[in-house]
């Protein structure tokens, strides 16, 4: 029996997925450029949200990296966003490379990168699994009550395991090969300031007014509590994208989301794709904007 590789299959997928969205563009398109037209302003309101979201994004990245070197913000983020555009290259998100590359230029050890990305993905996970019992509540669906218990208990456990892992970290004495490393071990599970976490938060903040503003713009009958569980999906799916830049996934939420919210496939699908391109489009702004100021300060100092 031949065995077929997990990568091929997933390269199958990528193009398959790619494939259908061109095909229903195209059957689509009257349809959708219409509604696009429709809906000018509401693409300029997502870029501009798209944008500050990706500020705050890469702000909150310098804050949990564990450095003595006084990094600026603009540069970075615009290295941030050429970060978010190499994702749609390559799966499992290849702009983690571009950051790291980008920081061993200005002698920040790739450990140190990859510390302060983890520390980045624990504190996104950490606000979603508190985002969503709160979501859950909001939305005023009795359905909802007994997962959003569940799932605040489950945040309390894990913040006291975090408690419990430096506990042990300081007592730990063997094995050997694991205390040579522990040092290490205490970086990745510390270095989570309260600075960062409200960062985290207002990005998780700025991802509900993107979905509570495009839904509400569509015609969809959404709450504050819908978009902040929507974007608590969201940003989960899109930390382990098995797919370039998540497609599909994330495609996937919004329209089974505007269904949900009583829009038709069509305008569903407007919608995803409105915030996919908005999502692009605003990284492209941040990446051209970055090289232009670039060249700015080099010719001021020639």
């Amino acid at each position: 029996m031949i065995r077929v590789p997990w990568r091929t299959w997933r390269n199958v997928a990528y193009v398959s997925l790619v494939a259908i969205a061109v095909v229903l563009i195209i059957v689509w398109w009257p349809e959708l450029a219409k509604i696009w037209r429709e809906q000018a302003f509401t693409f300029m309101g997502a870029v501009i949200v798209v944008f500050f979201a990706t500020l705050v994004q890469a702000r909150n990245f310098l804050t949990f990296l564990d450095t003595g070197n006084r990094l600026r913000v603009w540069p970075f983020v615009r290295v941030w966003a050429l970060g978010a555009l190499a994702n749609y290259v390559a799966p499992l998100q290849p702009g983690i490379a571009v950051r790291v590359a980008w920081l061993a230029r200005r002698d920040i050890s790739v450990a140190t990168s990859l510390l302060a990305t983890w520390r980045q993905l624990v504190a996104s996970c950490w606000v979603a699994l508190a985002g969503l019992p709160i979501g859950l509540l909001l939305t005023g669906d009795p359905r909802g009550r007994w997962p959003a218990l569940i799932l605040s208990l489950l945040w309390l456990i894990v913040f006291l395991m975090r408690q419990i892992l430096l506990r042990w970290l300081d007592r730990m004495k063997h094995p050997a090969w694991l205390v040579r490393r522990k040092q290490l071990l205490h970086r990745a599970a510390t270095g989570i300031t309260l600075s960062g976490l409200v960062g985290v938060i207002l990005q998780y903040a700025l991802g509900t007014l993107l979905l509570y503003w495009v839904y509400s713009r569509f015609g969809a009958t959404i709450g504050l509590g819908q978009a902040l569980v929507m974007t608590c999906l969201v940003y989960v799916s899109s930390m382990v994208a098995v797919l370039p830049g998540n497609l599909g996934v994330t495609e996937a939420i919004y329209m089974l989301g505007g269904h949900g919210f009583g829009l038709e496939v069509a305008t569903a699908g407007a919608l995803a794709i409105l915030i996919r391109v908005a999502h692009v489009a605003a990284n492209m702004i941040i990446a051209l904007a970055g090289v232009r100021f670039a060249r700015g300060v080099r010719s001021g100092h020639e």
